[in-house]
């Protein structure tokens, strides 16, 4: 069995920044690999029996190559960097375009397309569905929990008002709402190991792409205006001393 997990780096979110155009400026910023993105590796890794590969596909500029090193430290066997200029800019549609690709053209054979629910950079949680779409497979979101059912899989989806428990058939979408808090951690041997791995890079062309079918041309959607906002919270501190006034004052408020 095949396990294809796709992943994103992230800029640390505590130092996120945009330009002029709405995007996110990354050159400076500290980035760290997505934490649901590390759930879904995690399930995937869970799932991996004897003779299967664990898949890490990323798709992002050359610096994205150290997410990737992430994913092969905690245990992935291959990796993959989708990486061209012609990807910059890229909204929800034209990021499952490019990572539909993929799949068509090297990973047909995955028995499962494993997601993080959603990046804490662009947070829509609407790349696993478009990328279902797209491939004409079926979607598994908000999964909290996949295992192997014998020669298939189940899991268990949280909506929040309802649990389901599905059926899971193979080549499906699945996207990780959670994972395990006790992750695993790499050994000082896998770390060395991962130095002389190789992580294959991508292009648009290799992808078979056209250039409008990619990032900002590829978009359907335009960021209009992008910026911080800031709640400010005002309180009133009520004297205790006498409970009486204080309850009557609550009382006069509310």
């Amino acid at each position: 069995m095949r396990f294809v997990v796709f992943v994103k780096q992230v800029p640390d979110t505590t130092l996120i920044e945009v330009d002029e155009n709405g995007n996110l400026r990354r050159a400076g910023v500290p980035s760290i690999l997505d934490p649901c993105s590390e759930h879904a590796m995690e399930t995937a890794l869970g799932l991996r029996s004897e003779g299967d590969v664990v898949t890490a596909v990323t798709m992002g500029p050359p610096q994205a190559e150290s997410a990737l090193r992430r994913c092969l430290e905690i245990g992935a066997d291959e990796a993959f960097l989708l990486s061209d200029r012609a990807f910059a800019g890229a909204d929800v549609r034209a990021t499952a375009r490019a990572l539909s690709a993929f799949v068509e053209r090297f990973a047909g054979d995955a028995t499962l397309l494993l997601f993080g629910r959603q990046a804490s950079d662009g947070d829509t949680g609407q790349v696993p569905a478009e990328v279902a779409e797209m491939l004409g497979r079926e979607q598994f979101c908000y999964s909290t929990k996949v295992e192997r059912a014998g020669d298939a899989f189940r899991c268990t989806q949280d909506y929040g008002d309802e649990i389901r428990v599905c059926s899971v058939p193979s080549g499906s979408v699945v996207s990780v709402s959670e994972g395990d808090v006790n992750r695993r951690l790499p050994s000082i041997e896998r770390f060395m190991a991962v130095r002389n791995m190789t992580v294959t890079v991508l292009g648009r062309i290799d992808l078979g792409l056209g250039n409008f079918s990619v990032g900002m041309n590829g978009s359907r959607t335009r960021i209009v205006e992008s910026r911080n906002v800031r709640s400010v919270r005002s309180g009133t501190v009520i004297d205790g001393s006498d409970p009486v006034g204080a309850a009557a004052h609550l009382r006069e408020v509310l």
